[in-house]
This record gives C-alpha cells, sequence and structure tokens, in this order.
C-alpha cells in the first residue's frame, strides 16, 4: 500500500508541533486540570501556557469542489472515488490548480492519514469530513484575524513546502 505525503503544511521555524498552526488555545500544564489553572492564575502565580491551534490539511480545489457537487446530487461511492482519489494523492495534482486550507477539527475527530480516515469513514464520509473540514476553516472559530490565517497556495507551492 502506497502511503500519501502528509497534506499538512511544513511547520513555521517557531511551531513545536509539525501538524499545527501557531493559532493558540490555552491549556495548563501537565496533570493540572482546568480548574486548578485557573485557581493557580487567579492565585496570581505565573504560569507557562502551552500553545495549540489549528490541524490544517491543504487539499485540491477542484477536488473539493467536484466532492461538494457530488454530494449534492446523491452520495454515490463511485461518483466520488475520483475525487477523493486526489485527496489521497496530491502529488498529482497539476502544478497550476489550486490547495484549501481545511481545518481537521471540523472532522470532530483525529485521523494520522488521509488513509485512516478512507478506512474508517468510506469514500462518502472521507468526503463529508473533508467538506466538514473546509466549513470549520472557513467559520473561523478562533476568531483569528483574516491576514494571519493560511492562505490557499498553488500546487506547485504547496509541493515546494513540502
Amino acid at each position: 500500500k502506497r502511503l500519501a505525503p502528509p497534506l499538512r503544511p511544513p511547520p513555521p521555524n517557531d511551531c513545536l508541533h509539525p501538524a499545527r498552526h501557531s493559532r493558540p488555545s490555552i491549556r495548563g500544564e501537565r496533570g493540572m486540570s482546568a480548574e486548578e489553572a485557573a485557581a493557580k492564575a487567579a492565585e496570581g502565580e505565573e504560569e507557562e501556557l502551552e500553545l495549540e491551534g489549528q490541524d490544517l490539511f491543504y487539499v485540491p480545489e477542484k477536488a473539493l469542489t467536484g466532492i461538494k457537487e457530488k454530494l449534492k446530487n446523491g452520495k454515490k461511492e463511485e461518483d466520488l472515488k475520483p475525487f477523493v482519489d486526489q485527496l489521497v494523492n496530491p502529488e498529482d495534482v497539476p502544478d497550476e490548480d489550486m490547495m484549501l486550507p481545511v481545518d481537521m477539527r471540523g472532522v470532530g475527530k483525529d485521523f494520522d492519514s488521509v488513509e485512516d480516515i478512507m478506512e474508517e469513514l468510506g469514500v462518502v464520509g472521507a468526503a463529508e469530513a473533508f467538506v466538514k473540514a473546509r466549513e470549520y476553516f472557513e467559520a473561523n472559530k478562533d476568531e483569528e484575524p483574516e491576514e494571519d490565517r493560511p492562505k490557499p497556495l498553488t500546487a506547485a507551492e504547496w509541493k515546494e513546502a513540502m
């Protein structure tokens, strides 16, 4: 079985986790509950907070558009498969095509790869998952300033960054 390269963008130089964008959310120290962290902060003690952000993948825009159209017209696996295959093999996307950021937190479960998504959810479920991930990214639930958000890339730019 051939593994596709990860769809995640390369980490920024200052990012500790290779799959995470730098938009922060706050978690307390290891082993400390949220209530304990709040109490400690309320007591005025300084606490170093861990930053964690979006779980980004880049997907071919044409594949995502095709998936959305096919989902509107019925959820036939044979119609969706060519588009989902583009998600599995993004290196085959022509250099001039656009790659869109999606936030995999919108799927509601952590997956290590597109293959894992396909195995667990099937073709139709994987297609729906990536649509949800794009919608989650577009919703910008972290209220990240637009200028700080990941931007679409050409496939050539994405391949170079990988």
